[in-house]
């Protein structure tokens, strides 16, 4: 509607003051031209169908694809959607898609063209090629379109349909090697596509892996650095590289400040036109709901992720700023690896966490030591966790609160102080770090060795018996409002920990 108003302005101060209103005609109605504005996929096979987006096209009668290739065999959806099957004979030179309506034609930008699937190559998780419980990636040209992979051997079948895929694009399928298939020398690999054709790809050898996995959620940091201001329809990019794992039911979060009532957001494509990854992204509306929380997240649909093929990631819209982009991802994380958290049980006394309680949130004061940056993330279930986003090399509060009683707790020597420690993977020297543990105004030296130097960038507890610490810190304790934390030197960037408590040993 901006842009409406806009025309009309142009038009009154051109002189044209004749022209009263703008008719809502320019945007709906029976005087709409003929248009495509886009369609998808952008390859095609005998019987595969497009989408073609536009306007007035319930008047189309006929689609023609390269090669001068007439179809008739046409669904109209509505005014702005239609389906058409592509026939035999289109051309592999790439050409605009026509569309005819009596008496009116109208071509688009995008270019389509006849698929010449083929293969290039296997890649591999594993060092030792294709194991049972690990991802292999079948490189290649023209592979949007396949539908199912067959893995083979004496009389023994294993189909992967494109739903358990994880990742498909034009030039790659990932997929999960199941944990149930045909083992040895000798598999064959089959391509099925969705017109029912096959191609035969290399044999491989399969080998048996150790176990099963499963998959984990995983927060991936596509951009945080200098807020971007996004204005009046500016935009940022985030790098095709960056991108190439992504698969569907993957979440975008874009996190915003600052976000004008009628603020918009859009996610586009750099392919020609920059067109919105659906028609529905090319521009919305941020909700109440997602002013007020911050973000907006849009979950990755199979043609979400075909639209963005090799491009880079556009984030546009107007009037809000960007200050982080995440991808919430799933990884395949073998079995006895997943999350080594100990749980948290009727029994645990919770010292500090970062969420809000009422009376207490150990992220209320950041560190006591002057010059610390921590940051406190949050996971895509909600919680909320500390990470020291600079090294120090001086001692400093790493985490600290004294909001909430504990009261007294008897026979502390039967307790086990514990915490969630998560080293990001490349991190290195947490192991030397010199450590204390204060609870309840009780200082606990333990010294270099209570970080592990990883954790292979998974979380894990961290525990240590309050006796063997320190031996004299017996019978009743009270603990009241007393500070309660970890206190160190030579902590690296990168170390996050959450959920410091107590828990009676078993």
């Amino acid at each position: 509607m901006k842009i409406k108003t806009s025309i009309c302005s142009l038009l009154a101060l051109g002189g044209c003051l004749y022209f009263t209103s703008c008719s809502d005609d320019l945007e709906t109605g029976g005087a709409q031209n003929l248009s495509v504005a886009s369609f998808y996929p952008t390859i095609v096979m005998e019987g595969t169908e497009v989408e073609v987006n536009g306007t007035a096209l319930s008047r189309v009668t006929e689609v023609v694809f390269p090669g001068g290739i007439t179809s008739t065999d046409i669904t109209v959806v509505d005014d702005r959607i239609l389906t058409v099957v592509a026939p035999a004979g289109v051309s592999d030179t790439e050409a605009p898609l026509i569309v005819r309506a009596e008496g009116e034609e109208a071509q688009s930008r995008q270019t389509i063209r006849q698929a010449q699937p083929a293969f290039a190559q296997y890649n591999y998780t594993d060092d030792e090629g294709a194991v049972t419980g690990t991802e292999m990636t079948i490189e290649g040209r023209d592979l949007l379109l396949v539908d199912a992979v067959t893995l083979a051997k004496d009389g023994e079948s294993l189909v992967i349909p494109a739903i358990e895929m994880s990742r498909k694009t034009t030039d790659a399928i990932r997929i999960l090697l199941p944990m149930d298939a045909p083992l040895g020398e000798g598999v064959s690999v089959t391509l099925t596509f969705k017109n029912g054709t096959t191609l035969e790809l290399p044999a491989i050898e399969v080998i048996e892996g150790a176990g099963g996995g499963t998959w984990v959620e995983s927060e991936v940091t596509l951009y945080e650095g200098e807020p971007v201001d996004i204005g009046n329809w500016g935009s940022m990019q985030i790098e095709a590289s960056k991108l190439t794992g992504i698969k569907e039911g993957d979440i975008i979060r874009v996190y915003f400040t600052d976000a004008a009532s009628g603020a918009q957001g859009s996610l586009k494509s750099t392919a020609d036109g920059w067109p919105g990854l659906t028609p529905e992204l090319e521009y919305f509306d941020l909700t109440a709901d997602e002013i007020a929380a911050g973000y907006y997240m849009r979950t990755f649909t199979a043609d979400m992720i075909a639209a963005l093929g090799s491009n880079n990631l556009v984030i546009s819209g107007h009037d809000y700023i960007v200050t982080k982009v995440s991808l919430f991802t799933q990884v395949w994380v073998e079995d006895g690896d997943t999350d080594l958290r100990d749980p948290i049980t009727d029994q645990t006394i919770v010292l500090n966490d970062f969420e809000d309680d009422g009376s207490h949130n150990s992220s209320w004061d950041g560190s006591w030591t002057t010059g610390v940056v921590l940051e406190f993330p949050t996971e895509a279930n909600g919680n909320i966790y500390c990470r020291l986003a600079e090294t120090v090399a001086g001692d400093i509060w790493f985490v600290n609160c004294n909001h909430k009683d504990f009261g007294t707790i008897s026979g502390i020597e039967n307790y086990a102080f514990k915490f969630d420690l998560l080293i990001e993977e490349g991190v290195t020297g947490a192991s030397a770090a010199t450590m204390q543990i204060v609870l309840g105004d009780n200082w606990l030296w333990v010294g270099e060795g209570l970080l592990p130097e990883t954790t292979n960038g998974k979380w894990i507890t961290v525990t240590r018996n309050i006796a063997d610490i320190k031996s004299e810190l017996t019978g009743d304790l009270t603990i009241g409002s007393a500070t309660n934390g970890l206190y160190g030197g030579n902590i690296p960037a990168g170390v996050c920990v959450d959920n410091l408590r107590l828990d009676p040993i078993e």
